[in-house]
């Protein structure tokens, strides 16, 4: 790719990447707590704490690699969040569980909403990101199932898995639409 390259193609280009990436991390973590949580709920809180810090990270690589189709309220209010999250998230894991699910679901709802924003935002722009919106909407459905089964003691660690898998289909989908994107141009 040459440095003349249009801003909008470096943007798919990165996202490409950027969602081909989270899709291999999001299914290796949704394997490991899913083969391990029931076994290991130290190692489970662990990769608890770590899945929002993931989604930190790679919002801020977002934020510096992308160019801007609008304001990018969005993703700072998801760092923050995603950040808080990872805080509380590291107060519960360990004493309470179920506490930690009712927090990661908060977090999901509000990254849900996000990502929602950030996909409708993107939309116009690069075109692909009907999965990140179905993608946002699935997270913060998901988040109100995780607080309401964390508060009932009926949602476990174990059960984020499918939450990551899903979350991982959505990226693959995403990244298979910015190469498609990015092969048309």
């Amino acid at each position: 790719m040459s440095s003349t390259a249009p801003i909008e193609q470096l943007q798919a280009h990165s996202l490409r990447n950027l969602y081909f990436t989270r899709t291999a991390v999001q299914l290796l973590w949704a394997g490991i707590v899913i083969a391990t949580a029931a076994s290991n709920p130290a190692l489970a809180a662990g990769l608890l704490i770590l899945y929002p810090l993931w989604d930190v990270a790679c919002t801020v690589y977002d934020l510096r690699s992308s160019a801007r189709s609008g304001p990018p309220t969005a993703q700072y209010i998801n760092v923050v969040l995603g950040s808080l999250a990872v805080i509380g998230i590291a107060l519960t894991a360990f004493k309470s569980p179920q506490q930690a699910v009712v927090t990661f679901g908060a977090w999901a709802f509000a990254a849900g909403l996000a990502q929602l924003a950030v996909g409708i935002s993107r939309r116009k722009q690069l075109g692909g990101q009907w999965a990140m919106i179905l993608s946002g909407l699935q997270s913060a459905a998901a988040g109100v199932a995780f607080i309401l089964g964390g508060l009932h003691d009926k949602t476990h660690i174990k059960d984020l898995g499918g939450y990551a898998i899903f979350g991982g289909v959505y990226f693959l989908i995403a990244g298979f639409l910015m190469h498609r994107k990015l092969s048309q141009g």
